[in-house]
């Protein structure tokens, strides 16, 4: 296929917004469908490249995956090992392990499901996936594992007049099922690749000559225009908080890009693909791939060893450090590897193999990064304490947060066994969850059992009564879950009391989620039941527990893994005094703000002396929670006298 300069500025159009975006999202809002536009070039160069061999009649699938190998896999390659390298020095166990599976996944094209897998509420933060961003990667290489196949057999003769419509069916449901995922299932919908093959079947379109020949240079100008303001408004203006994406609305940048490929074909050039053409702006593009691959790595580094997003300085010297590797890669590593003549069957088995030896020593780094648990001989016994400390979950967790139990009233009965026993109910989200280790040692201690309600990211309220089937799944799980758990306690004579911890300012609105919270005590001391309102313990920015482990396994200081006392009661003045408010004058109503039990006169800290009290920046590990047990039992006392129970 004949080089089109236009292209490499449309794939630096596009690799530029990404890299901006994760340097610091709100720089570049919309700068994420950078990767949307990516696919719609692939698919475009993709099957131009093999259709035009299908009808020269020289198309071959081992030619095919030679071309892929070689282009895909050196690259690829050369930043897993760098990364792996690296890691070994500054990941400690349990995330060196993790990488490693997820080195095994992306080197199998598996990267999306593997990071589907793993992002959850108390997943990894992301500066801790060093190789998150080939999930784009392993879309692609799924697709074109059954696409060259495909449209072999749809450029039959006697099929080909059906392939436009086939086309068309196949692009309609991927498109479906992405904005169906959007609405329902966002974060599936995010790495879905079912969902993402539309895009690159727009590509497909367009190289397959499925619209009309533009004549006249006034409309390929039209076309070419609208095509940019359609990128750019995206990139400016999209906004992942504020709307449902992918899916429907990834329609406007990749039409953008469909656009412009369609205004450069046969030759011509317009104005704005003169634009696209430009020196450095075509330059980003031949190294876009390279640039890709590096920037990730770079920023998720950097971030792992400071704690923060880059400033404005940094993240420029970083972009150049970024360029100055790509274009070593593109030089050094790329284009030595592209074949640049015709090939014979045995050096296309040859690259093939030799590509799959690559992948396979890849997989096999991952796979003894997994087996052995992360390498744990690389760090001292004391601190595979501290690591096990801050990963020790309160057992209530997977049954009764995570919801896996089939009986929550066997499973997630807490405290004294007895079945007679008066007991209470811990209702809330992880903030909840977080205190079941003091709550099951104190409940015991009184005598009293506890039932547990928790779900994840979904805050103790009265359920929202405009709550549509237009939400997605997990909202609408939480409200029915809120409604049950209300009904629940309401209606049961014999739970003497109820703790409701969660963390609302994660809410829309704290206003509006205190006022919902109110109305759930209300119906609560309204069937005679007292009310604990417990706060959160604190929020640590830079990780909390992670951060411990991470810095003690480099060896460095962690005092930036606490913050200020100033800050810390900056972070609780909106929700704690909500909390007093809503008990002022009640004797049925009591609160629970442990936050500054975790801090001295000028700091918090996320640690006892050398016992980490984190699991991560906002969560208690099971030591965090018997740290409380003291307190609680003061709380805990107090309440139960008000119940008569």
């Amino acid at each position: 296929m004949k080089y089109r300069a236009d292209i490499s500025g449309l794939r630096a159009l596009a690799v530029l917004p990404v890299v901006f975006f994760h340097f610091n999202e709100h720089w570049l809002p919309g700068g994420f469908v950078g990767v949307d536009i990516f696919f719609v070039i692939s698919g475009y160069l993709i099957t131009s490249i093999l259709v035009a061999d299908i009808d020269a009649g020289r198309f071959s699938l081992l030619r095919f995956y030679d071309r892929r190998v070689r282009r895909i896999i050196p690259a690829y390659a050369a930043v897993a090992l760098v990364t792996a390298l690296i890691g070994l020095f500054i990941l400690p166990p349990v995330l060196l392990d993790s990488f490693g599976a997820s080195l095994r996944a992306a080197s199998v094209f598996f990267a999306n499901r593997y990071f589907l897998s793993v992002t959850h509420y108390f997943g990894a933060a992301p500066d801790e996936l060093f190789l998150l961003h080939t999930w784009s990667l392993s879309v692609e290489e799924q697709f074109y594992l059954a696409w060259p196949l495909l449209l072999v057999v749809l450029c039959h003769p006697r099929l080909r007049r059906a392939l436009p419509y086939i086309l068309l069916v196949l692009m309609a449901l991927s498109l479906f099922v992405a904005t169906r995922n959007a609405i329902l299932r966002p974060v599936a919908g995010f790495y879905n690749s079912n969902g993402r093959f539309w895009e690159l079947l727009l590509g497909a379109v367009i190289a397959l000559g499925y619209v009309p020949r533009l004549r006249e240079g006034w409309r390929a100008e039209a076309v070419a225009g609208t095509g940019l303001a359609l990128i750019l408004g995206s990139v400016l203006f999209f906004d992942p908080t504020r709307m449902i994406f992918p899916g429907v609305t990834a329609l406007v940048p990749t039409l953008g890009a469909a656009l412009l490929l369609w205004a450069g074909e046969e030759g011509r050039t317009t104005l704005t693909g003169r634009l696209l053409s430009f020196g450095p702006l075509a330059g980003i593009g031949l190294i876009s791939y390279s640039l890709y691959l590096w920037h990730w790595p770079v920023i998720a580094i950097h971030r792992y060893l400071t704690f923060r997003v880059p400033g404005l300085f940094e993240a420029l010297a970083l972009f150049a450090a970024m360029v100055a590797i790509s274009a070593f890669s593109w030089r050094f590593i790329e284009n030595p590897f592209r074949r640049h003549g015709p090939s014979t069957t045995r050096s296309e088995w040859k690259s093939v193999g030799a590509g799959a030896a690559m992948l396979a020593l890849l997989v096999a780094i991952g796979t003894l990064f997994t087996a052995t648990d992360g390498l744990p001989v690389r760090a001292s016994a004391a601190f595979l304490k501290s690591e096990q400390t801050v990963n020790t979950f309160w057992r209530g967790r997977e049954a009764c947060l995570v919801g896996r139990t089939n009986d929550r009233e066997r499973d997630c009965r807490f405290g004294d066994p007895r079945p007679e026993a008066p007991y209470f109910v811990l209702w809330g989200d992880s903030q909840g969850d977080q205190h079941g280790p003091a709550l099951d040692a104190v409940a015991r201690d009184m005598g009293m059992g506890f039932l547990q309600l928790t779900r994840p990211g979904c805050a103790p309220i009265a359920p929202d009564p405009a709550a549509s089937g237009w939400q997605s799944r997990a909202v609408q799980d939480c409200n029915a879950s809120r409604a049950d758990a209300l009904k629940r306690i309401v209606d049961d004579p014999k739970i003497a009391f109820v703790v409701i911890s969660g963390r609302w300012s994660n809410e829309t609105s704290l206003e509006r989620a205190t006022g919902q919270l109110k109305e759930a005590v209300d119906r609560i001391t309204a069937a005679g039941k007292p009310v604990l309102l417990v706060a959160p313990p604190g929020v640590f920015p830079t990780g909390g527990g992670r951060c411990l482990v991470r810095r003690a396994f480099m060896g460095a200081d962690d005092a930036l893994c606490g913050r200020s006392r100033a800050e810390s009661d900056a972070e609780g003045t909106p929700l704690e005094p909500a909390l007093r408010a809503m008990a002022q004058g009640r004797s049925d109503v009591a609160v629970f703000a442990p936050r500054t039990l975790f801090c001295d006169a000028q700091a918090c800290h996320p640690r006892k002396g050398d016992v980490p009290l984190y699991y991560d920046g906002g969560h208690l590990n099971v030591e965090g929670s018997l740290f409380l047990s003291r307190a609680w039992k003061d709380a805990l006392t107090g309440l139960r006298a008000l119940s008569g129970k």
